[in-house]
């Protein structure tokens, strides 16, 4: 049954094709809204699975996901409205704030890039120039059989602030995911992002990062934090498959309907690709100067 559900999760973001049928006035593929009455199966679905085993919280934090997956739907296609289907590339987009990489030492991109075949997300207007990170040790992300979220080279690391700005929200109330080891999601999380920190930097710029360890935070709201200062440490709660940083700029604070911005990275160190110093992408090795 869970198999079933998790295609059922993915059948409903064809539902999005429905937007461009109304934009382009095709009336076929509007028929692909009808994807989005897939959401409705998945609820009786779960309703039904937890009732049936007794499981009532962990069918809340089922709701609580499945919500935040429909507001994720419905802030894409906003986000798209909104710019004129014309989201800020590295051509059009002027960087407000330069940034440095919120870890100390050599991490590898392990996803995440300012063009189409390196995005972390390409599709999803938030998610677009986002950038997943983690260390690397003889070719390995941890030790041992990876069974524990101790054994990965990253967790507990501290996590920096890119840019000088003042702490705007924290959410500090998941546990870690379990790791397998075998590169699956077995979150327990009602939020995606896990525990994360979001800070302003400029007007309309902002930086949010995820799958911080529960209780490491060591900023509050509306404190002021410098480039480079610890600010957590990393973990791997939410939907994680590993411990890793999440990290991406914004133009707004709402992680639903604000588009994510190319990173201007300054003063960091590109392992891989010297002749960018400035934008990163999946497979380089960098650290900050």
């Amino acid at each position: 049954m869970k198999k079933i559900q998790n295609i059922i999760k993915k059948l409903y973001w064809l539902g999005l094709i429905g937007v461009i049928g109304t934009v382009f006035h095709v009336t076929y593929l509007k028929l692909f809204y009808l994807f989005f009455l897939l959401v409705f199966v998945d609820i009786c679905i779960s309703l039904g699975y937890r009732m049936k085993y007794g499981k009532m919280n962990e069918y809340v934090a089922d709701l609580k996901f499945l919500w935040q997956n429909i507001m994720i739907l419905i802030g894409n296609i906003c986000i798209y409205i909104r710019h004129g289907f014309h989201l800020p590339n590295v051509q059009t987009y002027s960087p407000k704030v330069s940034c440095h990489l919120p870890f100390q030492g050599k991490w590898m991109v392990v996803n995440g890039g300012t063009d189409q075949q390196h995005s972390h997300s390409w599709g999803l207007a938030m998610q677009r120039y986002a950038y997943d990170f983690y260390r690397i040790e003889n070719g390995k992300s941890y030790q041992g059989n990876g069974l524990n979220v101790c054994d990965y080279y990253c967790y507990d690391q501290p996590v920096l602030a890119v840019a000088d700005g003042i702490v705007i929200e924290i959410k500090n109330k998941f546990e870690d995911t379990k790791v397998t080891g075998k590169s699956e999601v077995l979150c327990n999380a009602s939020d995606v992002r896990g525990n994360y920190i979001v800070m302003q930097h400029a007007p309309y710029v902002f930086s949010m990062i995820a799958h911080l360890k529960k209780d490491s935070f060591c900023v509050k709201v509306n404190d002021k934090v410098t480039a480079g200062q610890i600010i957590a440490r990393c973990g791997n709660s939410g939907n994680s498959s590993e411990p890793h940083i999440h990290f991406q700029i914004q133009e707004g604070k709402n992680f639903y309907f604000s588009a994510s911005l190319p990173v201007y990275f300054d003063e960091i160190i590109n392992h891989i690709n010297r002749n960018d110093m400035h934008h990163i992408k999946e497979g380089d090795i960098v650290e900050n100067r």
